[in-house]
């Protein structure tokens, strides 16, 4: 008889422990990343008092990271910006690694690593953006150009430049990194605006550049660091080795025409830098 209740015993004690596995729901892997532009704690000085095109980007892709059901977490550049201002240490710090970053590309782990704990994030995305010539390196703000080519009807082939890199502060290491490069302006090379509302064409042009091109590709590419078989890779035949940085090389998408456009209209092919 107490044989007998032992083994039932036993078994309603599996029973429960099976259900309890069952019902509890298992906790979701999570990853915060901090998000941080190059002109985060920058001036606005352009004169269109326009956001600069790493927030614009930044600010697309964190809002694709805080849509991807929990998987990866950033906080907002507003809250990143209140939270340098509360300490002045750590701001200074941070506008010395965007600056240094933004001049040279390089990267100092160290520092990156105290701001990241500073967030309670592991990871840190850099973003920077800039507009060069054929005829020199100097890199310049994308509205500061606008105005100066504006004002003195230069005409240069301009480039829009982006680099975004994804470092581990654990490890110092880069985890993923790309660069993204587009021309600027129309098929005679001007990039200029008469009045306001030429320039906020140019805005909403960029800003469909960075919604539909830059911050889909990071996002994606970046999940995959993550979470590899969350999204199945595009393959691509490739002779060399990239190390996962490939050069975009994109057209302004131009703004988005009415439903019954043609199917054969795109704003550019996708490309993933795997």
């Amino acid at each position: 008889m107490i044989l007998c209740y032992n083994k039932i015993m036993k078994l309603l004690i599996k029973i429960l422990l099976v259900m309890i596995l069952i019902i509890s729901p298992a906790k979701a892997v999570s990853f915060d990343v901090l998000v941080l532009p190059t002109d985060l704690l920058s001036t606005k000085e352009n004169y269109y008092n326009f956001n600069e095109m790493s927030e614009i980007i930044s600010n697309d892709i964190i809002k694709n990271f805080n849509s991807s059901n929990g998987k990866i977490k950033s906080p907002n550049l507003y809250e990143v910006r209140q939270k340098l201002n509360q300490n002045s240490e750590q701001k200074t710090l941070t506008q010395n690694v965007l600056n240094k970053f933004k001049t040279s590309q390089n990267i100092d782990y160290a520092s990156l690593k105290k701001i990241g704990q500073n967030f309670s994030c592991k990871s840190v995305l850099l973003i920077s953006s800039y507009v060069t010539t054929n005829k020199n390196s100097t890199k310049r703000g994308l509205w500061e150009v606008l105005e100066v080519s504006s004002d003195f009807d230069t005409v240069y082939p301009y480039r829009l430049e982006t680099s975004i890199v994804l470092i581990d502060t654990v490890n110092d290491i880069v985890m993923w990194s790309n660069h993204y490069s587009t021309k600027l302006g129309n098929n005679e090379n001007i990039f200029s605006a008469q009045n306001y509302v030429e320039a906020n064409e140019w805005l909403k042009k960029m800003s469909l550049y960075s919604k539909t091109i830059i911050a889909p590709s990071a996002s994606q590419n970046i999940t995959l660091r993550f979470f590899p078989k969350a999204i199945r890779p595009i393959e691509n035949k490739q002779t060399e080795n990239t190390g996962g940085a490939l050069k975009f090389d994109k057209t302004i998408p131009e703004k988005p025409q009415n439903k019954n456009k043609k199917d054969d209209d795109f704003f550019g092919e996708m490309i993933y830098g795997i």
